[in-house]
């Protein structure tokens, strides 16, 4: 038994499987056992100690592994993400899809071979090779990787002709894998043969006796240049120009497996989506996206950003003239709109329709991810509206007072991409907002929804959570970063130590835009203020309450849980 366990500290993969293009956003999952090789080879000569291991130790361990497919164990849930970004300028701004594998975090993938032993001068070479591997594919998917010579796991990853077991659910992928050394040499002669054969006759046909040794070896040359070499080491060595420069499909050296997988799509794999129906009951309750562009929305301006998100994804519906009131009005469902059929704003204690989160994920104040989230999920025909949003754009007044969309002066603009679709708990080691913790802290001022009653902030807190069916908090206290401590909330809600680090400055509610961009909405709490709300046991996010909530006010982040 000999296996390879990797591990991949930022929980991303990014590999193109052979033959496929970029933008094809597509992931070779799970990791082919020709990149595999590969990376040990490229380790052995960036890293090797090649004082203790000859090159033909190397040649040695690679014949080894290549004369059987390994086998895999996957992690059971895996999303297929993607964002988009453009080429910079001066080349061409190419649109490009950057697809990854996105993983649970201390997630591992375990490719064994069970019928491979190596010598113990072999394992020694393989496991210093495999502990300096940096990365496995595209140079961002950071990889952890060690070398062991027994494991007892299942795999649920099995190429063609072995026992799959019960696996009812499983998918065949076709995998690049490295000839067996033996049957490397008898393909490497059979076509070296078959050319010459054909180089010959065409020397006959042009009234030449024969072909001489050095005009065969010249025409070798010119038509497979050094993509045939007689060792299976060398052959896996080179670069992938090379067989695409002399019009290789597939490396010479290589073959394709077909492996038995569980289903990797947009969504994770805990559960089963059906695509062709509109009526799907599973229904996912989180879009999140990657926003870029520069500068970045600051986290203060949040509410602005939750406006637009929604405004882009009205704009996907498209509108309708109302003949009675001549206004217009959004053909969006009332999960999008926020509106009943009469277009007035749906009065909903539990707030089924979607949030619009703007998120500073990195802690640089800046807003780079938008979460969309409906408690109910997102049909078929909204998540394919959804996915189509590709940009937020602020139009700024010209010179004579107007925006003009054909002046980029006079607008701010932003890309975005769609990272995927799932539950908040697939998204939890990525984001606070989805996160679930007993412990969460204002990102951006907490506004009353009403005038303040008896119990000040916390009663508000306490009535606003017992309305959407969640537990009451233990404690309810002011955040206020420059004190020693925290103070109960029932102290003064103004009090000027109240407030947030955004760029290593203390924020107040304050420096916040607090207010909704459609005029004559009743908002009688303007200051609002910071809060930790702690409770008993985890609750899951997202978590936003009061004025504005929808749009980013009221948004709290998961903070760390007292011991």
């Amino acid at each position: 038994m000999f296996a390879l366990v990797f591990r991949f500290p930022v929980g991303r993969y990014h590999a193109t499987p052979w033959g496929r293009n970029v933008n094809e956003a597509d992931i070779a999952w799970p990791p082919e056992p020709w990149r595999i090789l590969r990376a040990l080879i490229a380790t052995y000569w960036r890293k090797g100690d090649r004082q203790r291991w000859s090159e033909n130790d190397l040649a040695a361990l690679i014949d080894a592994l290549a004369e059987r497919p390994p086998v895999y164990q996957l992690p059971e849930v895996a999303v297929h993400a993607h964002t988009r970004h453009y080429m910079p300028a001066p080349v061409k701004t190419t649109l490009v899809f950057d697809a990854f594998a996105r993983l649970p975090s201390g997630a591992e993938i375990v490719a064994a071979w069970p019928d491979v032993h190596l010598p113990e001068h072999l394992f020694a070479l393989a496991g210093n090779l495999a502990s300096a591997i940096g990365y496995l594919g595209r140079a961002e998917s950071w990889v952890d990787c060690e070398a062991r010579a027994e494991w007892n796991g299942q795999p649920n990853c099995l190429p063609e002709g072995q026992d799959q077991g019960e696996a009812v659910d499983r998918q065949p992928i076709r995998l690049i894998a490295p000839r067996a050394a033996a049957d490397y040499a008898a393909e490497r002669d059979r076509l070296l043969a078959k050319f010459d054969k054909r180089e010959r006759q065409k020397a006959i046909d042009k009234g030449k006796k024969q072909l001489t040794a050095n005009a065969l070896c010249a025409a070798r040359k010119k038509a497979f240049g050094d993509t045939l070499p007689a060792r299976l080491l060398d052959a896996l060595a080179l670069d992938t120009s090379d067989y695409q420069k002399h019009g290789w499909s597939r490396p010479p050296a290589s073959r394709e497996v077909i492996y038995f997988r569980k289903p990797i799509g947009p969504l994770p794999r805990t559960f089963r989506m059906k695509v062709s129906a509109k009526d799907d009951p599973l229904r996912f309750t989180v879009a999140r996206f990657v926003l870029a562009g520069r500068p970045r929305p600051r986290i203060e301006d949040a509410v602005k950003i939750g406006e637009l998100m929604r405004l882009a994804a009205l704009a996907q519906f498209g509108w309708a003239k109302d003949e009675a009131s001549g206004r217009w009005r959004p053909k969006a469902p009332p999960l999008i709109s926020g509106r009943d059929a009469q277009n007035r704003p749906l009065k909903d204690a539990e707030h089924r329709h979607a949030f619009w989160l703007p998120e500073d994920a990195d802690g640089d104040g800046e807003i780079d991810h938008v979460v969309v989230y409906a408690r109910d999920g997102f049909d078929q025909e909204i998540r394919s509206k959804l996915d189509q949003i590709t940009r937020l754009w602020i139009e700024r007044p010209g010179k004579d007072g107007e925006g003009d969309d054909t002046d980029l002066t006079a607008r701010k603009e932003w890309r975005l991409a769609l990272e995927g679709f799932g539950m908040p708990k697939d998204f939890r080691d990525a984001s606070r907002l989805l996160s679930s913790s007993r412990t969460w802290n204002s990102v951006t001022p907490f506004l009353a929804a009403g005038h303040l009653k008896a119990g000040g902030y916390p009663a508000e807190v306490r009535r606003l959570l017992k309305r959407r069916g969640l537990p009451d908090p233990t404690s309810i206290t002011f955040l206020r970063p420059q004190s020693s401590g925290v103070v109960d909330a029932d102290g003064d809600a103004h009090a000027k130590d109240i407030g947030v680090w955004v760029r290593g400055r203390l924020r107040r509610a304050i420096h916040f835009y607090r207010f909704r961009s459609r005029g004559g909405e009743r908002q009688p709490d303007t200051i609002g203020t910071f809060l930790r709300l702690q409770f008993a046991e985890p609750v899951e996010g997202p978590l936003a309450l009061a004025y504005a909530c929808h749009f980013g006010l009221g948004l709290f982040a998961a903070g760390e849980d007292p011991p």
